[in-house]
């Protein structure tokens, strides 16, 4: 704001000055004179379109019409100041006195176009004048003891009908029109005010400042109340601020629930926050400070709906991207409005032939802020499950975000590892993690969209995929994994009942298997889970397995070997294929297997029985008895005994 003071203070000033001339000079020699007074101070050019009338009652004053101030050599033609009309009226006995006292000063329709370039440099930067002699030398340092500006004092400035328009190099741009401001400042070194009411972008904004010290303020800073409103919603500060240099140190209180009108004032699209998170109500407390490259929030509240977060947190913005580091601590959050179902429309729309969604994933956000953010939470709601004690590290550098997972309690068990994004170059995801004790139907449920397998259990995974879309990645999974599963039952699949009636209808939502334990090792391939090692105990039964389950494709292809304990169904084993999706799985007892192993089983039966018969029969021709020796030995004598005999006869 220094600059908005320094500029009008400039133009009264020299108007002032001017008035002693009024009287005995024409009207545009004043204006001549204003225009190089101001020029010499600012380096930049002044233009009065009109006369300067001078006015003697009911205050000692001076009307011009049409003014403008020439805007930066880099940022255009188009004037950066420009208003139809400015009046100034002074005290007539302070200035007899030599005291500069301004009764009043209306600016009507200013306009105002302000502009940063690519190195950061503003339009309202001017030249500073320099400095000849010992008198102007004093002058000079008079001035920067209240902060730039001759000291003067102004009982209201009032501005009708003013435009402020801001655009930085990227081409962001903010506008306020239909101003209606008053500045109030009786005494150079007290209190100043300000009241103002504008329209942005649309949206009606207000501001309320009282800064008690003006000179100090300007000066090297001093206490400032300030209120701002946009839409419904506002932004209350209370404490220290100073413009050289830039710092900030108070209390500040928001309430920004009424987001839409809050973001159509900056002229962007309103998040769509969802309920829990700020939807209804969104509240702020917090210690702000800022000392121009770090910006400090200490002891920060905020109530986002029926959830309260707190902590401390700062922003450092003097690296290649915005750094945000600090704890958070959420208590019990309650998120259960998020994931809700999706309709059919869209899921149509977005979902490619296999299932899993098309819709690219935009992660451009992780490469606009770093962090290293720790968030705590006694338990977390969702809309699919109840988590319990959560400790999470959040590292984002360079658009590789790299969570953490110090203490996590979910699914009745202990979750721990690290999950990666990176949006570097594309998108590519990792996650290393590993589970105790976990619940496995509610896992595979939220997952896998399974809910079949009831049991607790320990699982590992490492795995590692990349794409711009939840197709790709799925699709592109390598990696490998463990688990092992204690006692538990396999809902809709009754393997005893299958078995013993060689009959697949014993798949029912009735239908149960009961296991003791199940224990697998598998690997990632392309999207593809690969096992041959699955080994089931149960009670009547215990069960192989080996195949592929397509996580990209969403298919099956196993092969399970369940086999009969029981005495009574002298170990039945029949194979049971399972393919097809998972949304559709198709199961098929594999009996041309079994006919074959049956076949297999009578042809070694009478491999034996034929074996047999011939050991008799040679036994009864040899004439062996019992206790002489097996028929194999009795022949293989008999032809050692023909052999020595032949052998004999042809020597003898």
């Amino acid at each position: 704001m220094r600059w908005v003071f320094r500029l009008l203070g400039l133009i009264v000033l020299i108007i002032i000055a001017a008035i002693a001339a009024v009287f005995l000079l024409p009207s545009d020699r004043i204006a001549g004179v204003v225009e190089e007074r101001f020029q010499a101070a600012t380096g930049r050019a002044l233009t009065i379109e009109g006369d300067v009338r001078p006015s003697l009652w009911p205050a000692l004053g001076v009307n011009t019409g049409a003014v403008s101030i020439a805007n930066a050599d880099w940022a255009g033609d188009a004037p950066m100041v420009a208003a139809d009309n400015l009046s100034v009226s002074v005290d007539i006995g302070a200035l007899i006195g030599g005291e500069v006292k301004i009764n009043g000063v209306t600016l009507e329709a200013p306009r105002i176009a302000l502009a940063t370039d690519a190195e950061g440099r503003g339009n309202w930067e001017m030249t500073a004048p320099a400095t000849e002699t010992s008198g102007e030398a004093t002058t000079e340092a008079t001035a920067e003891a209240t902060g730039g500006i001759p000291a003067f004092s102004l009982d209201q400035a009032v501005i009708t009908g003013g435009q402020v328009t801001f655009q930085d190099a990227a081409g962001t741009q903010i506008a306020l029109a239909d101003i209606d401001a008053t500045f109030t400042l009786p005494d150079f070194a007290g209190p100043a005010t300000l009241a103002l009411t504008a329209s942005a972008n649309g949206a009606p904004v207000s501001v309320d400042a009282t800064i008690p010290a003006f000179s100090t303020f300007l000066a090297s800073g001093g206490a400032v109340t300030l209120t701002a409103g946009a839409g419904d919603s506002s932004v209350g500060f209370d404490g220290q601020a100073g413009l050289a240099p830039l710092g900030i140190d108070g209390a500040l209180n928001a309430d920004l629930s009424d987001m839409a009108g809050l973001f159509a004032a900056l002229a962007m699209p309103a998040p769509e926050l969802p309920e829990g998170l700020g939807q209804n109500t969104l509240t702020v407390s917090t210690a702000l400070g800022f000392d121009g490259t770090t910006l400090t929030l200490t002891g920060t509240t905020a109530n986002l709906d029926t959830n309260t977060i707190t902590g401390d947190l700062a922003v450092a913005l003097d690296g290649p991207r915005p750094r945000l580091t600090g704890t958070l601590n959420a208590g019990d959050l309650d998120i259960s409005s998020m994931g809700g179902e999706e309709t059919e429309d869209a899921a149509a729309e977005d979902t490619g032939p296999e299932g899993w969604s098309t819709e690219p994933i935009d992660v451009s956000a992780l490469g606009t802020i770093d962090t290293d953010l720790t968030v705590n939470a006694n338990s977390i709601r969702t809309a699919q499950s109840q988590i319990g004690r959560t400790a999470l590290d959040i590292d984002i550098d360079n658009a590789r975000m790299v969570i953490g997972i110090r203490e996590l309690v979910a699914y009745d068990g202990a979750i721990a590892g690290d999950i990666v994004v990176n949006g570097r170059s594309g998108l590519s995801a990792s996650a290393d993690i590993a589970g105790s004790a976990i619940a496995i139907s509610r896992l595979s449920s939220e997952l896998l969209d399974y809910d079949r397998l009831v049991a607790l259990g320990d699982m590992e995974l490492s795995v590692l995929g990349s794409g711009n879309s939840m197709d790709a990645l799925m699709n592109s999974l390598n990696g490998e994994g463990s688990f092992s599963f204690g006692a538990g039952e396999l809902l809709g699949l009754d393997l005893v009942g299958m078995l013993r009636n060689l009959d697949t209808s014993f798949i029912s939502d009735a239908s149960r298997t009961i296991f003791d334990s199940i224990t697998a090792t598998f690997r990632i391939v392309d999207g593809v889970v690969i096992n041959d090692n699955l080994t089931i105990l149960a009670p009547l039964l215990t069960a192989t397995g080996e195949g592929s389950i397509g996580l990209g494709g969403q298919t099956l292809d196993y092969r399970l070997v369940p086999k009969l304990l029981s005495d009574e169904d002298d170990g039945l084993s029949v194979p049971l294929l399972i393919t097809g999706t998972w949304d559709a799985p198709r199961f098929r007892l594999d009996l041309e297997s079994l006919v074959q192993g049956r076949v297999d089983e009578e042809i070694e039966e009478i491999k034996d029985e034929v074996d047999e018969a011939i050991r008799e029969r040679v036994t009864e021709e040899l004439g062996l008895t019992a206790d002489q020796p097996s028929a194999e030995e009795a022949v293989r004598d008999k032809v050692e005994e023909e052999l020595q005999r032949g052998l004999r006869n042809l020597f003898d």
